[in-house]
């Protein structure tokens, strides 16, 4: 374009961006002076005079009118909205793509063949039987100790708990001493013996033809049936001891009979608890997570559905009351801030006064259970997590009024922008639907990854170590160590038989070295498929947008199937435009999970601030890249949808676009930007928060807490409808997102390729041509 051209755009632009009162005022968008003109010819070059009028006195006050990035895309008579002409764009990353998605496909067959997601959520006895699941005890889901005072040990963190662990059908409900009957033949009755529990394959009540018992209590005692039993509850599929002082006399435990048992004191009962559950933290907390999911997945994937249907239900709302639902966005949104300031600070102020408070003798809680549980406890039950909370609340709640005082004058302009893109989505309504395709995409996409992720941390072999090995064993027994690894029957033969009380018990899954590579792998493949998904939505919807705006007559011209036509064009020519732009925000996704990882690496070191430091610049970054690359490619994947070139040179065509537009990009887009991520935001609070009430068994209503499922712990599945209601929503929204980034890059490459005259008349509806100022110089046909 000439030079003449380029001074008329200029012009144009000022007289967008400018006002006859303040000439420096470019962050706002001015509406034409006066009465509207019946006849358009005199408003334009009244229009070109004041903006020349203005910029030649911002030259002289020293303020320098934007830069024009790029040039402007000439003037096509044949133009009228996405070429149909085009070729296969980014060939290459198209192959690529396909290829990694092949061997995605054979990790997932190799970790289907040697893992068992089973066994991290099953509790496991001495013989490596998952219980509730193997062959043999599949009636039996709780894991029994023989010994728990065992488990007081330190060695407990190294070679397990050292005593033998049998699947029960359910825990003891007494207590009760067996070892003193071994000491005393003629008592061990049937009826005592009854109460024994023993490993798989011995009968303590079995008796043989002459009708005596076949083996003696003291000999079932020694390794095959628990000395003790305890009051126990299944806890996390264990039977944990569930004492208190009632239980003991002079700390000494007694039994359903009053006998005591030798030392068997409440003290080591406790100590065994908090040893097992600070292992069952650091190796067991991810069952109690899944047991939590299996059993309320049903509500999450209720909640989900709700979310997605008030999601639908808002977005047509906003057609026809935009500016009520801007509004119940903005003050819903403090309202919820305020709500969760209040609830933070009750929760917090309430585990302050309880954590305070010291046990007494009369607190019917079970000891034991209480010092199972604490350390095996979340984050949550920490009064200073709260009081965190409630801080960042607060910060939330201020700065959101002060954007909603700083903003107050250009929210008419924004929800004005939001009614235009209001009619584009009301005129194809198929769009209403289509964010269920790539939603439906990605959820399966991250169904897909969490299975195969449970599959490959399963992937190993059965280890067995030595928990007991005494000092009077026989020399045959010296070629094994304790805490060493050990072959079962191999040590049977060679050891234990000559040493009775020498174990060696099932100690955990040796895992396979490749297993950390893979879940790099599975992680780098599922952000690759989820930006993939969300990449070929955001140019589907550009293609159908872009045919309406660059309709002349709306009311009569309109593609039959603007949408279709645009997946049609997408997925047969831009597959490799889509996978080269969400490869490179996978790849800095990617980078910045990796930073995370490594700052909770380091914080465990102390003396390491600068590196800390190093990593908090570069973790910040990084997150200003990838917003930075997801701009750039939202309007590269516009480009690419209306004019059918590249990812490199539409990314290019649509940022030079911006930059010579960038006041109107400051003025409309972020402001519609912020007004649609709050409405994001109020819904998916308003179903966490209804999802945690109704999993907290908090909603009022009679009988419905029959329904409720049982969970350890509510946060899990709320954490997880939070973040996936979010990610739904967004989806939805992407809708209006993208309606309005289309429409806006539309209309101002409508701006620059035509002048409103007979032969160049704008595109854009009367309602976007009042709101910049200008009008066409013949009678406006559009809508």
């Amino acid at each position: 374009m000439g030079a003449a051209s380029s001074k008329k755009a200029t012009a144009e632009q000022g007289a967008v961006v400018g006002s006859p009162e303040k000439s420096t005022d470019y962050g706002s968008i001015r509406e034409s002076p006066g009465p509207d003109k019946a006849d358009g010819e005199t408003a334009e070059p009244q229009q070109e005079a004041v903006s020349e009028s203005i910029l030649e006195t911002d030259k002289a006050a020293g303020v320098e009118p934007p830069k024009q990035e790029g040039e402007p895309h000439a003037y096509d008579p044949d133009f009228n909205g996405p070429i149909k002409q085009r070729s296969c764009t980014d060939i290459l990353c198209a192959i690529l793509f396909i290829a990694v998605l092949i061997a995605w496909g054979g990790i997932t067959i190799f970790a289907l063949l040697y893992g068992d997601p089973q066994r991290l959520l099953s509790p496991t006895d001495t013989a490596g039987k998952k219980c509730g699941f193997d062959p043999g005890v599949e009636e039996k889901p709780y894991l029994h100790f023989f010994d728990i005072s065992k488990c007081a040990n330190p060695i407990v963190f190294l070679a397990g708990c050292p005593t033998h662990q049998v699947c029960v059908n359910e825990c003891p409900s007494t207590n009760f001493f067996a070892t003193p009957f071994g000491a005393k033949e003629e008592l061990c009755v049937e009826e005592v013996r009854r109460r024994f529990y023993c490993v798989p394959g011995v009968n303590a009540t079995e008796r043989s033809t002459a009708g005596s018992f076949t083996r003696t209590c003291q000999s079932l005692l020694q390794r095959d049936c628990a000395p003790y039993t305890v009051s126990s509850a299944p806890i996390m599929g264990r039977c944990v001891p569930t004492l208190g002082f009632h239980q003991a006399v002079n700390g000494t435990l007694v039994d359903s009979n009053n006998k005591t048992m030798g030392d068997l004191t409440l003290d080591k009962i406790l100590d065994a608890c908090k040893n097992l559950g600070a292992v069952l933290k650091l190796k067991g907390y991810s069952e109690e997570i899944g047991k939590d999911f299996q059993s309320s997945w049903w509500v999450i994937v209720t909640a989900l559905i709700v979310c997605m249907c008030v999601s639908l239900l808002w977005i047509l709302l906003m057609r026809w009351i935009t500016p009520v639902m801007v509004w119940v966005s903005l003050f819903g949104s403090l309202a919820a801030i305020i709500y969760g300031c209040v609830y933070t600070y009750l929760r917090y102020d309430y585990l302050r006064q309880e954590q305070s408070a010291p046990p007494s003798a009369g607190d019917e809680r079970a000891l034991t259970v209480r010092a199972f549980t604490a350390n095996a406890g979340s984050l949550l039950a920490d009064k200073d997590t709260w009081l965190a909370f409630f801080i960042v609340l607060v910060v939330l709640g201020v700065i959101l009024l002060l954007l909603i005082a700083i903003l107050f004058k250009r929210l008419r302009i924004a929800i004005e922008v939001i009614e235009e893109a209001s009619k584009a989505v009301t005129s194809i309504l198929t769009t209403l639907l289509y964010p269920l395709v790539p939603w439906l995409m990605q959820l399966a996409a991250i169904v897909f990854y969490a299975t195969l992720t449970l599959y490959v941390a399963s992937m190993g072999t059965s280890e067995y170590r030595v928990t007991a090995l005494p000092d009077d064993c026989p020399e045959s027994c010296g070629r094994f160590q304790m805490n060493a690894t050990c072959d079962p029957d191999m040590f049977q033969q060679i050891c234990q038989r000559q040493c009775a009380d020498a174990e060696c018990s099932f100690f955990g899954y040796k895992k396979f070295d490749c297993i950390p590579y893979i879940h790099f792998y599975n992680l780098f493949c599922l952000l690759w498929v989820l930006f993939f998904a969300s990449a070929m939505g955001e140019m589907i919807l550009a293609g159908a947008f872009a045919a309406w705006y660059w309709t002349f007559d709306k009311s009569k011209n309109l593609p039959t199937t603007p949408l279709l036509d645009s997946a049609g064009r997408t997925l047969r020519y831009h597959i490799g435009t889509l996978a080269f732009g969400s490869l490179i925000i996978a790849i800095v996704r990617l980078i910045r999970l990796i930073l995370d990882y490594i700052q909770k690496k380091a914080q465990k070191y102390p003396g390491s601030e600068v590196v800390k430091a190093i990593l908090c610049c570069c973790k910040c970054c990084m997150w200003c890249l990838e917003k930075f690359l997801k701009f750039i490619n939202r309007n590269a994947y516009i480009m690419c949808a209306i004019y059918g070139k590249n990812f490199c040179t539409s990314a290019k065509d649509g940022f030079n676009l911006l930059m010579r537009n960038i006041l109107r990009v400051l003025a409309v887009n972020s402001v519609c930007d912020f007004l649609l991520f709050l409405g994001k935001v109020l819904i998916t609070l308003g179903v966490t928060v209804g999802s945690f009430y109704f999993l907290d068994s908090r909603i009022p209503i009679a009988g419905l807490e029959t329904v409720v499922p049982s969970t350890n712990r509510p946060w899990p599945p709320t954490f997880t409808i939070a973040i996936g209601c979010y990610f739904i929503t967004s989806l939805f929204f992407s809708v209006y997102e993208m309606a309005v980034d289309t429409i806006f890059l539309c209309f101002l490459e409508d701006i620059e390729r035509n002048d409103g005259s007979a032969d160049k008349p704008y595109f854009m509806s009367k309602d976007l041509m009042k709101l910049i100022g200008k009008k066409n110089k013949v009678p406006s046909k559009t809508s």
